[in-house]
């Protein structure tokens, strides 16, 4: 299938060399979309790198509630929940990695930054998108410009920023599962150089977990309806013109999130505790056989509260154009959680976790009328954070963390062109970090206090480089190819339960071969990008958790001598047939696997209980061989819509996506309740534009064929397995007001 996709790619690539230059004006044309994926406005169709970007309009289109919403609207790219404690924590995987923990001692492998400002941990980092004017999902490693922690890739978000005008939009979404959704967003000038915007939004939903659990007296403790959300935000944003050459955009935001824990199921093996303790998992005889009732006797909750700070100042200069870039990012979160999911008193949870990080980054960005481009800076970051939890076994234990780091970069890429359609690119990065950590290991609370810490400090230094080079075909067809190198940060184990698996574990490291097309044909009403990779990551940090090697329970481990290989090929069309018709698609192939991973997953020596047991190659074949986490084969998606104009001026829009991922593992070890095999998701909606535009209503449903899809298997140690399953169906109505002055 791989060298039929390769074939795929070179034919169309042929057909566009072949294909006329667009036409200069035409109504009827894809939009133009205009991306920053490397710190540069520009083109998206004159941008050598793999990026989709998704236009507010498209935003609106997807009726989305938060991030997760736009997994599979990139080829080989998935974000998704974490599913178990911190709902608010994105789990995004990108070409063969990514990372679905919520260990904030533990770096993601895809990046998020808004309005510049980068997002050190994933847990909070699942946000609400009102208010966002545009999302672009890079794919592959971008540690020049973005540098560490990117080895998968980055989502770039970029905010709405205030407009010159008085203007006022809102939005009220009801839904099954009480869906209940507000918004309101305003423009407010001030002056021809100044202007604010306010926006705010709150979120509800009383949940799709039905919970049945009832005391022997028929009192109902805990909610009948679980994994609602609950989230209201507002923000305050500043444009300033300064002077003719000086901008200044400010913003600030507040996130209060009281939702509930994503509701999850039992999944434990017939081996685990909790089976032995009279409670089988989902699947097995006697266990659970619907996905989306429980059994919980303890509350779960995840609540959070995030403040977020931007500025950005711009100052055009003569031939250049220096930018600043200076944020803040605070948060505090408390969640507990019934973690056995069952009506036993067997295994709850609380925890909590406070983070700050604040960030400077100073660049200069050529625009010279010559053929040389440049862009260079410095990037510095500080991040604290620290976390506890207590555990409500048959004797209470407590654990407890904290991590001091810092972060400095210079970087530098310059492009040049050989000739008016020969660019070639470098660029490098050079990347220092050091972090300070202390662990206080997991005890009984009654004699935690005379447990000593645990400290340790680790730095670690890195080049990371990017050589491409770019060739125009004409005026509507690119071809491009690269070498690309990347990082993620070392760091400590916050879960270890003895010193000797605190670590530090090694920097995780990504080289990666790119090759891509981009084209536009038959007078920009058929666009054909394409992309093939060959990735190599190595070092991988690769956590699960075994039973402890010392005391009793379990503790999480750091494997961190994994290699993966991973290729593919992406393919992302869109196009119109014919006036008012909109068709887009995309399709992901991917063929990862581990190329050596020597490790102790289980913690004990191999015996006829524990095959798998002991130090041994997991990438080899046999019954104890893993492949890597969420890497299905085949990613795609299929939108189609079209706009029936109406007599009186208005339009009624429908609109129905497909879309497919196929099968895949959603934990480490493999586990068979951790499979999800192939499925496909089916959303449709039909939109009604009143004839000058000020308003908009809309039927949506999301999931309409109802498919149960795993977020995760927990496998715990022995003690336990938890098993959370996405949304089910969801549909609704929407009402849009945009009143401008």
């Amino acid at each position: 299938m791989f060298k039929n996709l390769l074939m795929a790619s070179a034919c169309l690539g042929a057909i566009a060399v072949g294909a006329p230059a667009g036409a200069a004006e035409n109504d009827n044309a894809i939009e133009e979309l205009v991306v920053t994926a490397r710190m540069r406005a520009e083109s998206l169709q004159e941008t050598p790198v793999a990026v989709t970007a998704v236009s507010e309009a498209q935003i609106e289109k997807m009726f989305v509630q938060d991030l997760s919403d736009f997994t599979r609207a990139a080829p080989n790219f998935t974000i998704e929940g974490v599913g178990a404690i911190h709902r608010n924590a994105s789990v995004a995987y990108s070409r063969g990695i990514g990372y679905q923990g919520v260990d904030q001692a533990i770096d993601p492998s895809v990046g998020i930054a808004v309005d510049g400002v980068f997002f050190t941990r994933n847990i909070g980092a699942l946000q609400s998108t009102f208010d966002i004017q545009q999302i672009e999902l890079l794919r592959g490693p971008q540690g020049t410009l973005f540098g560490k922690n990117t080895t998968g890739g980055v989502i770039n978000i970029t905010t709405k920023k205030p407009g010159d005008a008085y203007s006022f939009s809102g939005l009220l979404r009801v839904g099954n599962y009480g869906r209940a959704d507000a918004s309101m967003a305003a423009d407010l000038p001030v002056s021809d150089s100044l202007a604010f915007r306010l926006s705010a939004t709150r979120q509800h939903s009383s949940g799709y977990m039905h919970n049945l659990y009832r005391t022997p007296a028929g009192l109902q403790p805990v909610e009948e309806w679980l994994a609602g959300d609950d989230v209201q935000s507002i923000r305050l944003a500043m444009r300033w013109n300064a002077t003719e050459k000086l901008e200044v955009n400010a913003s600030y935001s507040y996130v209060k999130d009281r939702s509930d824990s994503v509701g999850g199921v039992n999944g434990s093996f017939p081996t685990d505790a909790l089976s032995r303790a009279g409670r089988p998992g989902f699947g097995f005889p006697g266990g659970p056989t619907d996905p989306f009732i429980a059994m919980r006797n303890f509350p779960s909750g995840d609540f959070q509260d995030t403040y977020f700070g931007a500025l950005n100042l711009a100052y055009q200069g003569q031939g250049y154009r220096i930018v600043s870039v200076s944020g803040i990012i605070r948060s505090s979160n408390f969640s507990y959680s019934d973690f056995d999911v069952t009506d036993l008193a067997f295994f709850e949870t609380t925890a909590s976790k406070r983070h700050k990080t604040m960030s400077q980054e100073l660049r200069i960005e050529s625009d010279l009328e010559g053929p040389f481009q440049f862009v260079t800076g410095v990037y510095a970051g500080r991040t604290k954070w620290d976390a506890d939890q207590i555990f409500f076994l048959a004797t209470q234990t407590y654990e407890a963390s904290r991590q001091k780091e810092k972060t400095a970069a210079g970087f530098a890429q310059v492009d040049f062109d050989v000739t008016e359609q020969l660019t070639l690119t470098a660029g490098g990065r050079y990347s220092w970090q050091e972090k300070d950590f202390v662990r206080r290991l997991q005890r009984p609370i009654a004699t935690f206090a005379a447990t000593p810490a645990v400290v340790a400090s680790e730095d670690w230094s890195r080049f990371t480089y990017h050589l491409g080079a770019n060739y125009q075909i004409n005026a509507d067809a690119m071809v491009y190819a690269s070498y690309s190198t990347g990082f993620k940060s070392g760091g400590f184990n916050s879960r270890a339960a003895s010193a000797a698996t605190i670590g530090p574990f090694r920097p995780e490291k990504a080289k990666a071969f790119e090759i891509g097309l981009k084209s536009d044909w038959l007078e920009n009403r058929l666009r054909v990008n394409v992309a093939a990779f060959w990735n190599k990551y190595s070092d991988l940090q690769v956590s699960v958790f075994r039973p402890a090697t010392v005391g009793t329970g379990e503790e999480q481990v750091v494997a961190n001598n994994a290699n993966e290989r991973a290729r593919g090929i992406e393919f992302e069309v869109t196009a119109l047939p014919i006036e008012n018709l909109t068709v887009s698609a995309s399709v992901g192939y991917l063929d990862a696997e581990y190329t050596s991973f020597v490790a102790n997953l289980s913690g004990g020596a191999a015996t006829a209980a524990n095959p798998c047991g002991g130090l041994r190659d997991r990438s080899l074949s046999g019954p104890c061989k893993l492949v890597p986490t969420r890497v299905p084969e085949v990613t795609s998606r299929v939108s189609v819509s079209y706009d029936f104009e109406l007599a009186g001026g208005g339009t009624i829009t429908p609109d129905v996506a497909w879309s497919h991922e196929g099968s895949h593992f959603t934990d480490t070890l493999n586990v068979p309740q951790g499979f999800q095999k192939a499925y496909n998701v089916w959303d449709a909606s039909l939109t009604y534009v009143e004839p000058k535009g000020r308003w908009r209503a809309s039927l949506w449903g999301k999931n309409l064929n109802n498919v149960a899809h795993r977020l995760s298997a927990v496998p715990t140690a022995g003690v336990l397995t938890q098993l959370y399953f996405a949304e089910p169906r969801t549909y609704g109505v929407e009402l849009r007001v945009n009143l401008g002055e």
